[in-house]
């Protein structure tokens, strides 16, 4: 009597030293649909267990290191052109560096073959550098700062369940669902602080978004001996929420807030170049609409420049250093001006 195949079993004649052991391990069912006899090699379910879902009865504790770095510098002009030609007044170039580094501990189970479960706890310690050029109209004369903050971040809870296993015709469909719950220091209501002539600084950072969220999407995996495709689409809907206070300046404001909603979509490949390494090639898109806010005074007002359009390109690796324990990597590069500038992961998932 055989079994079903989890996503990537065809796989195997890639993973595999010996064709015909390989060949041994999979067959197809009257239905069309793959099936197996052997457990698919330990770098091809690291494969699935990062970019899609693995759907195992193993207890899966995944701890993590995520660091992100950008940096952004606008040009103020604070004056007026004299006889077209010489300009009168201030410029000034600020510039902000900022560094976010994220440990977390993602924990999944597989209830069933087809719902898989997880809890996402993560920790956050940032850091940012604030530089302003030109105060008192002299470009030589430089003022900075740093403003660092850690707490805990937004937790989430996250759903997939297998719609459609793969056959030789149709990718593996899985749907996703997450909650996110506002654990973090939300970033709303933060006061400023004077840092020098020309420089103004928060006085504290947040760590999460300060509210309620959840997403859905769709992931499809599909074995194109010898490689692996995978593709992606997701929603992510924020609820309004109210605060006592919204604004910047002394005093409170209290008001309501509106995060944007995002649309995101993401494909790649990925090659399991033996049982236990492979190396994964994958482009994410993220577009996240405008943000309003509504206040008693000033009723309901978009939030200017919220909006936003991430793409990262990443390279990821993973190796297997037992049957239990492996080592995941991933090196991400901003392609777009709103995403980091580079991003590098480091995971160690255990099954249990």
């Amino acid at each position: 009597m055989t079994k079903r195949v989890p996503p990537l079993s065809l796989f195997l004649m890639a993973a595999s030293f010996g064709g015909a052991t390989a060949v041994q391990a999979q067959m197809t069912g009257d239905d069309g649909e793959v099936v197996r006899q052997a457990r698919p090699s330990q770098s091809v379910e690291n494969v699935l267990r990062e970019e899609h879902a693995l759907f195992s009865d193993r207890l899966t504790i995944e701890p993590g290191i995520n660091y992100s770095y950008s940096d952004r510098s606008q040009l103020a002009l604070r004056g007026f052109l004299a006889l077209d030609a010489i300009f009168l007044g201030n410029i000034d170039v600020d510039t902000v560096e900022s560094h976010i580094t994220t440990f977390d501990i993602n924990t999944r189970y597989g209830l069933t073959d087809r719902l898989e479960v997880g809890l996402n706890l993560p920790f956050v310690y940032r850091s940012s550098t604030y530089q302003s050029i030109g105060a008192d109209n002299d470009t030589e004369q430089n003022e900075e700062t740093s403003v660092d903050e850690s707490d805990v971040g937004d937790i989430s809870l996250t759903f997939a369940y297998r719609m459609l296993p793969e056959t030789e015709t149709r990718p593996d469909l899985v749907w996703n669902f997450a909650v996110r719950a506002p654990t973090g220091t939300d970033p709303y209501g933060i006061a400023t602080r004077e840092a020098g002539d020309n420089l103004f600084v928060p006085t504290e950072l947040p760590t999460g978004n300060g509210v309620w969220g959840v997403s859905t999407g769709i992931s499809a995996l599909k074995t194109l001996d010898p490689a692996i495709v995978f593709a992606n689409l997701g929603f992510t809907y924020n609820f309004e929420e109210s605060f006592d206070d919204i604004s910047a300046t002394d005093g409170d404001q209290p008001g309501d807030v509106k995060l944007g909603d995002s649309i995101r979509a993401g494909f790649g490949t990925a090659f399991a170049l033996n049982e236990r390494f492979s190396l994964s090639l994958s482009y994410a898109h993220e577009y996240i609409k405008k943000s309003e806010t509504t206040t008693e005074e000033g009723g309901t007002r978009e939030v200017i420049g919220s909006d936003a359009n991430v793409g990262v390109m990443s390279l990821g690796g993973t190796y297997a250093m037992s049957d239990s324990t492996s080592l995941v990597t991933s090196l991400g590069v901003g392609l777009t001006d709103d995403a980091s500038d580079v991003s590098l992961t480091f995971r160690m998932p255990f099954q249990m």
